[in-house]
């Protein structure tokens, strides 16, 4: 809920898909069960891990998707409330694009998710010589 809300303040129209844990994640991912038909569960753009989630964590998600050639394009973000120094290393050596330490307030969090954005998801800009 913390993290639609601060969508919504940071003015970031974005679709939302919520796994509960980190099997759900790779059930959505791996077009299993009710997730076959992407027309109506469409693969993400930018996809947000907790380390500490249920079932699967965060890393085992990571080394999931590093096995999965078709996602690996993919980025994959790691806001995580550790900040301890292996955990940032494992998430990046497993292929997190970035790690984010879970603020503690909102308009930090907006924040995080707008820098997250812009470096993701919005297309690159052509440059003055026409190269894009």
């Amino acid at each position: 809920m913390m993290f639609q809300l601060a969508l919504e303040r940071g003015g970031l129209a974005y679709q939302v898909i919520v796994a509960r844990d980190g099997q759900e994640a790779v059930d959505y991912l791996s077009d299993v069960g009710s997730h076959q038909d992407r027309a109506a569960h469409p693969l993400p753009s930018l996809i947000v891990l907790d380390l500490k989630m249920p079932r699967l964590t965060g890393f085992d998600v990571l080394s999931w998707l590093g096995s999965r050639s078709q996602l690996k394009s993919i980025p994959a973000i790691v806001l995580s409330s550790s900040s301890y120094p292996q955990d940032i290393q494992q998430a990046a050596q497993l292929g997190a694009r970035e790690y984010y330490i879970k603020p503690h307030s909102l308009h930090e969090l907006v924040r995080i998710l707008q820098t997250a954005t812009e470096r993701w998801l919005t297309p690159q800009k052509a440059s003055s010589n026409g190269r894009t």
